[in-house]
């Protein structure tokens, strides 16, 4: 804060008449004023700059996360897609190897039989 009474008892001290100092206080005073009604117009006009910078910067934000948002659910898309095709394949094979494996103890099981009366054969062969 100015002291504007210290400034024009310094002057006067200072050999001014009463009137100099009072006219030489009141224009530094307003002086004062005026740089500091200056200085107060450019923080306010950097802080409406800043706000307007920083809406900007969030609205780029936010667009930026709803672009990611839309790409992360493309891939999940993508990745459910690809599990499904993997499942699809899987249970092909898997149906492939159940009917191997059914002929397989088909045959076995044929044989087997085959070898069972072939051996009743063999012993009542032997035996009557």
């Amino acid at each position: 804060m100015f002291d504007t009474h210290a400034v024009a008892r310094a002057l006067t001290e200072a050999d001014l008449t009463p009137a100099q100092a009072d006219a030489i206080t009141d224009a530094v005073r307003l002086a004062a004023e005026h740089e500091l009604k200056s200085d107060i117009a450019d923080v306010k006009s950097d802080v409406v700059a800043f706000g307007s910078s920083l809406k900007s910067d969030v609205a780029g934000l936010k667009s930026e996360v709803a672009g990611f948002g839309s790409s992360l659910k493309s891939d999940v898309a993508g990745l459910k897609s690809d599990v499904a095709g993997f499942e699809a394949r899987m249970s092909a094979r898997i149906s492939a190897q159940e009917t191997r494996l059914i002929k397989w103890m088909v045959g076995v099981g044929v044989g087997v039989a085959g070898l069972v009366v072939a051996a009743l054969r063999l012993l009542g062969e032997k035996g009557g």
